[in-house]
């Protein structure tokens, strides 16, 4: 005897994508920023879906608003009318189309915006967390490190008072920002190691400053002091550069945050450019592209740890792709624990304050949002005055 089938549920259709900018800052007299600039501002383009049904799912695009809305301008056509479940469909008609322009750009944020809001949208529809639908919920207490040591010309946010406040917070890693020459490379990590103790796992990041000469003699100079990792140390193009200083670091290498689709992430494997692969999802391409990048990595046997800076949006959508990754090799004894980034440098409204319901961080871990999709919905009241498209 055989049971009836269930006729197919309504898909939903996507009835409006738009968008919302902000930015917070730069403030006079408060600016900090990294080895290449100083002034850097957080912002967040928030990328709104609505389907047929009512439900507004949210994503986070990279990059500047005004360029990112100019790119959904074209985008968004694409997608009103389709399926909620077309994003590769459309994904792959719009790189296609258009391959002239490349990948490395605002189109490729603006995709990314696209394809969590419609996975946030889904959840909402089904009932489910975002997780669940990329890959199963593996954890709800994600480990983070502190990324903080900014350079900064804040007299009351000075680089010691970063580290004197991470160290109060137990983190178990921490980042800090160098790249400005050896001799200041050695001083600023050492000064952190001091400051943040000799158990805590410690990180610098060049932000792609150097050539593979000086990047090299750097981190010899460097070693002693028990890096655990070297962020960016070259530009992101230069991959024979990256294959040379890899072979011959005493320190591991990561890279991603500059890099774009699963694509570049192969060409960094394949050169066995670097050691941990970190992929930032509003701009590799969103929580799909994320994921392939996350397969390409088990199949290499290499780790992953994703790049999270700017808004609590970008927090939240970590948190579920971090939730998501499964444990490899090992099963139950990880050698390091597989960090998501948690900002704590400077003062950030679009990280506090942005979510109605603010994401939860202890002892050195961050809470999943609870709910369908991600979880979150956004404060619009509290984070109006930082509008700007």
């Amino acid at each position: 005897m055989t049971t009836p089938s269930q006729p197919l549920r309504k898909i939903p259709k996507i009835k409006s994508i738009t968008m919302s900018g902000y930015q917070y800052g730069p403030l006079p007299g408060k600016s900090y920023g990294n080895a290449r600039a100083m002034g850097f501002a957080p912002r967040s383009s928030v990328v709104e879906v609505q389907t047929d049904e009512g439900i507004v799912g949210y994503g986070e695009a990279s990059g500047s608003p005004a360029i990112a809305k100019e790119y959904l301008k074209t985008l968004a056509p694409l997608f009103i009318g389709r399926s909620v479940y077309d994003f590769e469909q459309v994904q792959s008609f719009v790189f296609n189309k258009m391959y002239h322009s490349g990948v490395q750009n605002g189109l490729t944020g603006a995709l990314a915006g696209i394809d969590v809001a419609l996975i946030d949208a889904i959840g909402k529809t089904l009932g489910l967390r975002a997780c669940d639908l990329i890959g199963g919920c593996g954890a709800t207490r994600l480990p983070v490190y502190a990324s903080t040591g900014y350079f900064s010309d804040d007299p009351e946010n000075s680089y010691e008072d970063m580290l004197r406040k991470v160290a109060g917070m137990k983190f178990l890693g921490a980042k800090i920002k160098i790249g400005r020459g050896i001799k200041s490379d050695v001083e600023r990590t050492r000064m952190a190691r001091e400051i943040l103790g000799p158990d805590v796992l410690l990180i610098v990041d060049m932000n792609g400053a150097y050539t593979g000469d000086v990047a090299l003699a750097s981190i010899n100079a460097m070693a002693h002091l028990d890096i655990h990792w070297v962020e960016e140390p070259l530009p992101p193009w230069d991959l024979r550069a990256y294959t040379e200083l890899r072979s011959r670091s005493p320190v591991p290498l990561s890279a991603g945050e500059a890099h774009y689709t699963a694509r570049e992430f192969k060409a960094l494997i394949d050169n066995r450019c670097i050691d941990i692969l970190q992929p930032s999802i509003p701009y590799c391409g969103g929580l799909t592209e994320a994921r392939r990048i996350a397969f390409l990595a088990q199949a290499s046997n290499l780790r992953i740890a994703p790049h999270v800076w700017g808004s609590a949006l970008g927090l939240a959508v970590g948190c579920h792709f971090g939730a998501a990754l499964p444990g490899w090799p090992h099963t139950d004894h990880p050698a390091f624990p597989s960090f998501l980034e948690y900002d704590v440098g400077a003062g950030n409204p679009l990280r506090d304050d942005m979510l109605v319901t603010p994401i939860r961080m202890e002892d050195s871990h961050v809470h999943l949002p609870e709910g369908p999709g991600l979880g979150v919905e956004i404060d619009r009241d509290a984070i109006e005055k930082y509008r700007v498209c």
